[in-house]
């Protein structure tokens, strides 16, 4: 713990201000969720406590502290994640004083770094009319979420797009190495990142963006691809990156080796770093897509006690990071599906774990 904090300090001292666009003043850290499953969760009955106290979930997490609220976005016509869920999500959200911004996925499914399927409505299209399409949908979902209550103007664009976007794609495990992401996928997946820009743009003149990936452990892909996006005209206005310590990805990176990383990539694209999606599992009991990730972070157990004291000290590491502007807790509101339920931050009964407590001392 004392090398923890040494490093901390360290950190906050060697940053320079590229982290932050060439000195702009520091803002306090923004922590928000991701909680999209919580519209189906209310239809089928769930509800949310604190103390034992039914609450709004929306109300409740503002009061905690949380500021930011992350929307997932597909390009189905209905149905969970689509421009009407979305619009719910954030008319809720922005009523309980949350900042949404939206994550413009390009698929019409789930879409992360182990793959990026192409929307079925696309797939008979030539690349130049897929480009025109993305520019049409973008331009249009945005507009409709502007007339129906989004305020704020940071979207995403992709979510981890490590290996590209929209079915550029490499399936081939051979392929996803640097040499011909840059030859072959990244190149066709900037055109398309760019055509979904424009169309941004032109819903909303003053859109920020953010791009996604997932690669937390591996500061030379970071970099090679955020200088890439960059190198082609792509805007980047923060740079997304995931990070579950516990998932044993990429080996046990410690919160320390991350804050390295993010500030050597922080330092290298001059841009923002944005914790897009990261949680820590309060125990050792679940199973299914994600029960490998069981990989204790040194001094941090599989508890509830244990999951508040990481959140605790990881967004105090944040905080005192010049390079990270946001924190985003990936489905906090997921208490009924067995394979999340232990990253959760409430109880299969729906009772507030104790790592609320972490987040309400950043109340911003």
């Amino acid at each position: 713990m004392k090398k923890f904090f040494i490093l901390l300090f360290a950190l906050a001292a060697v940053i320079t201000a590229g982290g932050c666009r060439s000195g702009t003043p520091r803002q306090p850290l923004l922590v928000g969720v991701d909680a999209n499953y919580s519209l189906e969760m209310e239809r089928d009955g769930a509800g949310w406590k604190w103390d034992g106290r039914e609450t709004d979930l929306f109300q409740g997490m503002a009061a905690r502290g949380v500021g930011g609220f992350r929307v997932r976005l597909w390009t189905v016509d209905s149905g969970p994640h689509s421009r009407g869920y979305a619009a719910r999500i954030i008319q809720q959200a922005a009523a309980a004083g949350l900042e949404p911004y939206p994550v413009i996925f390009l698929s019409d499914d789930w879409a992360d770094m182990l793959k990026q399927p192409l929307p079925a409505a696309w797939r008979e299209l030539s690349f130049a009319e897929r480009k025109a399409a993305v520019e049409d949908y973008s331009r249009e979902v945005v507009a409709y979420l502007r007339d129906t209550g989004l305020r704020g103007h940071l979207y995403a664009i992709g979510n981890e797009i490590d290996f590209g976007i929209c079915g550029e794609y490499p399936e081939d495990e051979a392929e996803k190495n640097l040499p011909v992401l840059r030859e072959r996928y990244w190149p066709r997946s900037a055109e398309l990142i760019k055509a979904s820009q424009a169309g941004v743009r032109k819903a909303d003149p003053e859109a920020l963006f953010m791009l996604h990936i997932a690669h937390w452990w591996d500061a030379d892909f970071c970099e090679a691809f955020f200088r890439f996006m960059l190198g082609r005209g792509v805007r980047v206005d923060h740079a997304g990156l995931s990070y579950f310590p516990s998932s044993g990805i990429g080996g046990s990176l410690e919160t320390e080796q991350f804050g390295e990383l993010v500030s050597r990539l922080a330092a290298a694209i001059d841009r923002p770093v944005v914790v897009a999606e990261t949680a820590y599992p309060s125990t050792t009991d679940f199973t299914g897509q994600f029960s490998g990730w069981k990989h204790e972070a040194p001094g941090y157990p599989l508890t509830p006690e244990g999951q508040r004291r990481w959140l605790a000290d990881f967004l105090s590491f944040c905080a005192s990071n010049p390079a990270i502007q946001a924190v985003y807790y990936w489905s906090p509101e997921w208490f009924g599906e067995g394979m999340w339920q232990a990253f959760a931050l409430f109880d299969p009964e729906g009772e507030a774990r104790p790592a609320w407590d972490a987040i309400s001392r950043f109340s911003r």
